[in-house]
């Protein structure tokens, strides 16, 4: 059953300082989700973050990927996806 889903996912550093995902977290809804993403960078745990919704999702994270609001370093592809 195809659904919205709204969700932060947040960036690290690796190693060699560059962007790889970090940790996925669900919210209820878009503003939920944006006031986590700014927490995670504000707070130190990631060095971005992006607020998303995922329209028309199944069970494979098929559908479309709408990104809401970034914060902190993120890599450009995410960035792209704003919807302004």
């Amino acid at each position: 059953m195809a659904s919205d889903l709204y969700g932060v996912q947040t960036f690290v550093r690796d190693r060699n300082g560059k962007l790889a995902q970090g940790r996925f977290t669900a919210c209820k809804d878009a503003d939920e989700a944006r006031r986590y993403a700014e927490a995670r960078v504000a707070q130190g745990y990631a060095v971005g973050s992006a607020a998303f919704l995922r329209r028309g999702g199944g069970e494979f994270d098929e559908g479309e990927a709408i990104t809401l609001e970034t914060y902190g370093a993120v890599p450009p592809g995410v960035s792209d996806q704003l919807p302004f």
